[in-house]
């Protein structure tokens, strides 16, 4: 299979980043192998803590209320009148 100089660009570019994640997640281990190691009892809460997927209601109402806020600060300006296009 023959790749075109953009195509072999865009996957030495992706293969490039895969590198950086792997050495970015060997960091991150390395910081929790030292954490555990320096804490007297260590526990996988104290090293890691899984986020929470919930979204709680007050905070989807905050961005809805933010949304609307946007929404009417945009509105004060008409883009369609733009001249010449």
């Amino acid at each position: 299979m023959a790749l075109t100089p953009r195509e072999y660009s865009l996957m030495m570019r992706g293969e490039q980043e895969h590198q950086f994640d792997e050495y970015e997640r060997a960091a991150q281990v390395a910081i929790m192998h030292e954490a555990a190691h320096r804490a007297k009892r260590p526990k996988a809460s104290d090293l890691f803590k899984r986020p929470d997927e919930t979204m709680s209601e007050q905070t989807i109402k905050d961005k809805f209320e933010q949304a609307k806020n946007d929404e009417e600060w945009l509105s004060q300006w008409d883009f369609e009148k733009k001249g010449g296009i």
